[in-house]
């Protein structure tokens, strides 16, 4: 019985580990191409490459360059960062799909 249990536990947590980790690769692959279209993916801690970054997060309004240096570049949940926000967690996601289409029509723009 005990055994049964345990079992049934570990499947659980299995498949909430899958969960968790399918959800994590669509977030990365929707994100993660923007910096490593533009920078490359060897010269992402670049000066160069960095001071643009930078320099793009700046033409931002300043709550979507908070927003996407959490979500993005730090790797903040959206949720605390709503809470910190004082907004949704559905109102952050928006922000962040907003600005990273922004920031990525004008990496296309200069390319």
């Amino acid at each position: 019985m005990k055994d049964e249990r345990l079992e049934e536990c570990r499947k659980v947590i299995k498949r909430i580990a899958w969960r968790l980790q399918y959800q994590a690769k669509k977030v990365s692959a929707r994100e993660l191409p923007i910096i490593e279209n533009f920078c490359g993916q060897n010269q992402l801690s670049s000066v160069d490459s960095k001071l643009y970054v930078e320099d793009m997060l700046h033409s931002l309004p300043s709550k979507a360059r908070f927003i996407i240096e959490q979500v993005v570049i730090n790797g903040v949940p959206e949720e605390i960062v709503a809470k910190h926000l004082g907004i949704s967690q559905q109102g952050v996601n928006k922000y962040k799909r907003k600005y990273l289409g922004v920031l990525r029509n004008q990496i296309q723009s200069t390319s």
